[in-house]
């Protein structure tokens, strides 16, 4: 979202008088930290000046003489003196507090910062604008709303009404948008306590659940799709979900299989047959090539094929066109291919080595 200068500037306003409000707060604060250092140079100031008048009554008592006590009183005195001007920088470097600036510090926070807040925010606020309630935001066009926002009035429908059907289903698919998985799961769940259960809503909560899971096909998300295809054998989700929980038990052909069966029994217009067909071509290590892409491919793989007889020698050309034809499903071409290359370099050992590793990789 981009800001206007307006909203720049009232956030600088109010970053600014935030920071001032917490200087003016945190330096009576630093000033109470030098209180010791002040009362230890108080201290030692009280002390020469006893020591001052306990150089008094000795000369009253005769201990000392005259000279012994003005020595001694100069002494003292000079340490006096030197403790006090301490004293005085400490205070001055410190910034010791005083009820002065106590006084002014309050004034500011109390009149100044909020009368500077209200200027900033009638200068680049919005003090005209109309407040706007959740329900009235709510209250638009559906088109003019986020997915939030829809989500938010859905809720708020159902919870009026636990028994909107609708609601529960056209929400669920919106928590599996914004990626709230346990929450399209659960309205399923009332979905299904609604309206009953049916296949599409086995395979929807049970999509919910493996996305819940990073993808892994849980015991109760199995539980789900197996309950799903005994309702409704052809229900494409479950199938697809179900294949991948094969494929993740390591039973790569059972995948495959189910996948084959339900891409041949599906409606021409089906729009997650390629989604399904890619599925396949990946487990199977190939590549699933789009059709307004094969006819490019096919062209260039018959032009290599055209090349590779006048130049059978070229080992790369060979493998380059039996990987073609693998990626092209066209198996029998490909092993009459990787044929016509073992004649051609029946003395190679090793060519023959890496026409064998052409030969395993088909057999994959």
């Amino acid at each position: 979202m981009l800001l206007s200068a307006n909203d720049i500037l009232l956030f600088l306003g109010f970053a600014a008088l935030t920071a001032l409000s917490l200087w003016m707060i945190l330096r009576p604060l630093r000033g109470a930290m030098a209180l010791p250092e002040r009362a230890e140079g108080e201290s030692e100031i009280a002390l020469y000046r006893d020591q001052l008048d306990e150089v008094a009554r000795d000369l009253e008592r005769g201990v000392i003489g005259e000279k012994e006590a003005q020595a001694a009183r100069i002494e003292v005195s000079r340490r006096l003196i030197a403790a006090d001007e301490a004293r005085i920088a400490a205070e001055r470097s410190k910034g010791v507090d005083d009820p002065r600036w106590r006084k002014v510090a309050a004034i500011s926070l109390v009149l100044f910062v909020p009368l500077c807040a209200i200027a900033l925010y009638l200068m680049a606020g919005s003090p005209g604008l109309p407040g706007q309630p959740i329900a009235a935001r709510l209250n638009v066009p559906a088109e003019e709303l986020p997915v939030e926002g829809l989500i938010a009035r859905v809720e708020r429908r159902l919870k009026e009404n636990p028994q909107d059907i609708e609601g529960w289903e056209s929400i669920a698919p919106a928590y599996l948008m914004l990626g709230r998985y346990d929450d399209a799961a659960r309205a399923w769940t009332r979905a299904m306590l609604v309206d009953g259960v049916t296949a599409a809503r086995l395979a929807a909560r049970a999509e919910a659940r493996v996305l819940a899971n990073n993808g892994t096909v849980s015991a109760g998300a199995r539980d789900d799709l197996e309950k799903a295809v005994a309702l409704d054998a052809g229900e494409p989700r479950a199938q697809f979900l179900l294949g991948m929980a094969e494929l993740e038990a390591g039973d790569r052909e059972a995948a495959l299989a189910r996948w084959k069966a339900l891409v041949a029994g599906a409606p021409e217009d089906a729009q997650w047959v390629p989604a399904i067909r890619a599925r396949i071509a990946a487990a199977e290590g190939r590549i699933e090539i789009a059709p307004e892409d094969e006819p490019l491919i096919r062209g260039m793989m018959e032009g290599l094929a055209a090349r590779l007889e006048d130049e059978p020698n070229d080992l790369e050309g060979w493998l380059r066109l039996i990987h073609a034809y693998k990626v092209l499903a066209e198996d029998e071409q490909a092993r009459s291919a990787l044929a016509t290359a073992r004649a051609t370099f029946g003395q190679d050992a090793d060519a023959l080595a890496r026409l064998d590793e052409a030969e395993a990789a088909l057999d994959k």
